[in-house]
Parts: C-alpha cells; sequence; structure tokens
C-alpha cells in the first residue's frame, strides 16, 4: 500500500518537510518512491509547494494521505478538486483555491527583568 507522507529534512532545530509517495512499511526518511513536494515552516510566510498532477496519480492508483499531508491538500486547494473529481465532476474550470498564507509564529522572548 502506499502512503502520501512527509519525510524530515534540514537540520536540528529547523526541520523542513517534503511531502512523498512512499510505501507503508519504509521509514520515515527512507527513500521515497516520488517526491511530491515540500513544506518549510521556518520562512517567513509558510512555504508550501505540492506538484498537483502528482498528487492526484497517486490518489487515483490507490495512495492513501497521512493525517498531515490530507490537510496540506486541503491548504492549498488540491483535496476539495479531487472530491469533485472523485465524484466524477468536471473539473477543467475550477480554480485551486489556497487559503491565505499563515504567518510563522515568532517566539516569545522572556519579559526584560526591571
Amino acid at each position: 500500500m502506499v502512503k502520501l507522507r512527509l519525510s524530515q529534512k534540514g537540520r536540528k532545530n529547523r526541520k523542513a518537510y517534503r511531502v512523498v509517495a512512499n510505501t507503508k512499511t519504509a521509514s520515515r526518511d527512507g527513500g521515497a518512491i516520488e517526491y511530491l513536494g515540500y513544506s518549510d515552516p521556518y520562512k517567513k510566510v509558510d512555504s508550501l509547494a505540492i506538484d498537483e498532477n502528482a498528487v492526484y496519480t497517486w490518489l487515483k492508483n490507490g495512495g492513501q494521505p497521512s493525517d498531515t499531508v490530507k490537510s496540506m491538500l486541503k491548504r492549498v486547494g488540491i483535496w476539495k478538486k479531487w472530491m469533485l473529481l472523485k465524484a466524477g465532476k468536471d473539473i477543467t474550470n475550477v480554480a485551486l483555491e489556497a487559503k491565505p498564507e499563515r504567518k510563522v509564529r515568532k517566539k516569545r522572548r522572556k519579559a526584560e527583568a526591571a
């Protein structure tokens, strides 16, 4: 069974993630069947890029997204188009309706001692 899930990259305390298609039993950071996109939550604006056609291909072939990847697909608008496609509706005129980009929270600094 193929799962669409996240793979960690990056350095300590500054993780970046890839959206990958991998077998259910493969390790988290092991070799993936295909790389579908990436997410870097530490940039000023959360960067999220996912290859729409590759995701549709894996979903058509029975790939199951993890909960996190599913929420990412919803945020970009791909999941809505997939549900329409699955219901047999035409999606040629449907544009991706991405939710507004979210800002990265800044760490709260300790109050300066007076």
